[in-house]
């Protein structure tokens, strides 16, 4: 039975009704009064969140919600696979000229906060809240008011739309804290903050959608954590953040990173920081700092054409140590982490030095490159364990999985010396500085020596 004492299947059934119900009204709307297509859209994504927002309520185990998911992620498919119904009322969804996979994005987030805080309902609420309202709200003033628009190649989102996500998000946050907790009032100001600035971040490093996905799951791990700070622990946590963001925003005109781009930098600093220390944000700031300059320069140096892809590229191996970091709590995967950025800074500069020097052998470009990289390991290393044996025995193996990495990197890369930077290139780097990064921990499968 669900928690209101009906037939959770009936109650199911009568939620994908209203849901139906719902999109043939936005439709009919739709066709008589020609409203704009991002309005009608919204209107869907709010009428949506807020539908769902009883879900705990309404049901005390997860099978009847993910069959509800998996039924409308069905629904969205013949909305666009089947032409009339993608002419009809696929339309709600799919009249705005954008690619983008952000419904099939929120069903998934829904099902994943149920299944990860139905038992604790403002776990829940709160971050589907900042999903269906703030996201709502920043799309709308952003379409209607937006001028300051971010230098992203894909557009689209502005700081009027930012400021409108982060006022949103702070009251979705804010009140159901202050009202439906004991955490105090300073506490819940900071919280509602801190989690507003940190989303509103991530929103504008999001694309194709994936902020539906984004925004829920980080609201919620960034909640739980708060929720157990106080008012010093929560200022220093904002403090860090907007410390961060201001370095990067003052170094990025020495980067070829997109607005977007350096929002997603900024997020991965922070969360390197908040889930391990800050010896962890040491070897992607190396990275950020030094690729321009220790590099040969491109012809595109003075342009900021890489967006957030290109920058979850570039940490992809990172993310994964530091999330087996925070599971296990082994130094010893630090050599491992550093290994990725430190491949990252040798494989980049392969590309560049390649397009710089045409002429030059492959074999001195490698060795070049390699060269770079291995630079960085030396701070973040050092700074890490000191000067010690077990850094020289860490350094090795990083060092290993440089070299491994750019010599495989440079015979698999095709038209290295057109500077290639197509999705086909990230891809290849970042699987190939992932699965390298596993030889640094070679020398380190013995007991910890320090």
């Amino acid at each position: 039975m669900s928690t209101i004492g009906m037939d959770p299947w009936l109650t199911a059934a009568v939620l994908m009704t209203v849901m139906l119900f719902f999109l043939a009204i936005l439709r009919a709307w739709q066709v008589l009064a020609h409203p704009d297509p991002e309005m009608v859209r919204k209107a869907f994504h709010l009428g949506g969140g807020l539908l769902a927002l009883p879900l705990p309520w309404l049901f005390s185990g997860p099978l009847q919600v993910l069959v509800l998911g998996t039924t409308t992620l069905i629904l969205f498919t013949l909305l666009r696979t089947i032409p009339a119904l993608r002419a009809g009322p696929g339309q709600v969804l799919m009249a705005v000229h954008r690619e983008t996979v952000g419904e099939f994005c929120f069903i998934l987030s829904l099902m994943l906060l149920f299944l990860l805080a139905r038992d604790t309902p403002l776990l829940y609420g709160v971050p589907l809240l900042v999903l269906a309202i703030a996201d709502t709200f920043a799309a709308l003033v952003g379409e209607e008011y937006g001028k300051l628009h971010y230098s992203n190649r894909t557009g689209g989102k502005s700081v009027e739309g930012s400021t409108a996500f982060f006022l949103a998000a702070f009251f979705c946050v804010h009140v159901p804290v202050l009202l439906f907790t004991d955490t105090p009032r300073l506490e819940c100001l900071l919280i509602g903050i801190n989690i507003g600035v940190m989303v509103m971040m991530a929103e504008a490093a999001a694309w194709w959608g994936l902020d539906n996905l984004i925004i829920p799951l980080f609201s919620y791990v960034l909640l739980k954590t708060f929720l157990h700070l106080d008012a010093m622990d929560l200022l220093q946590h904002l403090g860090y953040l907007i410390g961060l963001a201001l370095f990067i925003h003052f170094w990025r005109k020495r980067t070829t990173l997109a607005s977007n781009a350096l929002f997603g930098a900024t997020l991965w600093g922070y969360a390197a920081w908040a889930i391990a220390d800050w010896r962890w944000v040491v070897p992607p700031l190396i990275l950020i700092i030094t690729y321009t300059s220790v590099t040969k320069r491109t012809p595109t140096d003075h342009l900021r054409i890489f967006d957030f892809p290109v920058v979850l590229a570039n940490i992809f191996g990172g993310i994964i140590w530091l999330l087996l970091y925070w599971h296990l709590q082994d130094p010893r995967l630090f050599a491992a982490y550093a290994a990725v950025f430190s491949t990252d800074l040798a494989i980049i500069a392969l590309v560049r030095h390649r397009h710089a020097h045409p002429d030059a052998s492959l074999a001195y470009s490698v060795l070049w490159s390699i060269g770079k990289g291995l630079l960085l390991l030396i701070p973040s290393i050092v700074l890490f364990q000191g000067i010690t044996l077990a850094a020289l025995t860490s350094y090795t193996g990083a060092a290993l999985a440089v070299t491994v990495a750019t010599v495989l990197f440079a015979m698999i890369q095709p038209h290295l010396t057109h500077f290639p930077v197509d999705t086909a290139r990230w891809l290849r780097q970042s699987v190939m500085t992932t699965l390298t990064s596993l030889l640094a921990l070679v020398p380190a499968l013995g007991p910890v020596p320090w």
